[in-house]
This record gives C-alpha cells, structure tokens and sequence, in this order.
C-alpha cells in the first residue's frame, strides 16, 4: 500500500501544531474511524501500545478518555471535551495528556473530500510555546507518524472486506 507522506508544521511563532495527511477512504468513514471506540484500539497510537481504555461519548459537552498501555505495563491516559462536532467535516475537543493535565490544548480536527480520499488537517493550539514545545518533544512526531500509517491500514481493511 502506498501512503501519503504526514506533513507537521510547527510555527515558530505559535504555540500551534498542524498537522495534515491525505487518507485513501471518505470523510465519512475517517469520522467513524476517528469517533467510534470500536475503530479506535486498531489505530490510536504506536503499534507497541494496546488501547485499553477508551471511552467515547460523542456530543458537544461529551467527552473522551483513552489509556494506553506500554509493554512494560506503564499506562499513559489521555481526556478532553468536545466543543463542536459536525460530521463528517469537523471535530473539535480539548487534549489534555494526563502526565501534564494542565497543559490543555485545543484540537481542531477537519476532515475534506479530495480526489484520493480525505484530506485530515488536525490543528493543536497550545496556551504556551512551552507547553507545545513540550508535546513535541515527548515523541509526538513518531506517535502521530505511526498513528496515521495504522489509521490508512485500518481504513484500507474495511473498505476491502
């Protein structure tokens, strides 16, 4: 399977991430993929981890909680609320990694039909440059990177069988 390149944009001058990715599936089933808690353990996160939590309450005012578990058994918990959701085009909720829950981001993910699939654009906006500085360089590049690669096999899975 070929796969499209992830592209990270982190200004200088923001406390922003970008992030965008085209998917070979419709923006219907990327929303799915991305809102469903039976999607999510197949592609959240690096192959290494298992999901074992993960709540979804899908509606404005809801939230999320996902934990994942390490090999060695470390377990690193994830939250936010959501704040608007129109399927199949936009999700924004609050991220907020458990190990720094007062480094709360916004989260905007936007979903648009482009001939190959879906174009993902997620846009993390942070309250500092140190507290986006400091999701970087928790691996964040490698963890998105992987994400997205599972995310591209899931959506290939489902639309074969």
């Amino acid at each position: 399977m070929t796969t499209t390149p992830l592209e990270i944009i982190i200004p200088p001058d923001e406390p922003v991430i970008i992030v965008r990715r085209v998917l070979k599936a419709p923006p219907t089933l990327v929303f799915q993929a991305w809102t469903d808690p039976e999607h999510m353990p197949h592609w959240w996160g690096p192959r290494r981890f298992d999901l074992v939590v993960c709540d979804i309450d899908l509606r404005v005012g809801g939230g999320y909680r996902f934990v994942q578990r390490a090999p060695d058994g470390q377990e690193f918990g994830f939250h936010g609320e959501y704040r608007e959701i129109e399927p199949p085009h936009l999700l924004v909720s609050t991220f907020v990694y458990e190990g720094e829950p007062d480094q709360e981001a916004v989260e905007t993910l936007t979903l648009a039909a482009v001939d190959d699939g879906t174009l993902v654009t997620e846009t993390l906006r942070h309250a500092t440059l140190a507290a986006r500085d400091g999701h970087v360089a928790a691996g964040m590049e490698g963890g998105m990177a992987e994400s997205y690669q599972r995310l591209d096999e899931w959506l290939s899975s489902l639309q074969t069988a």
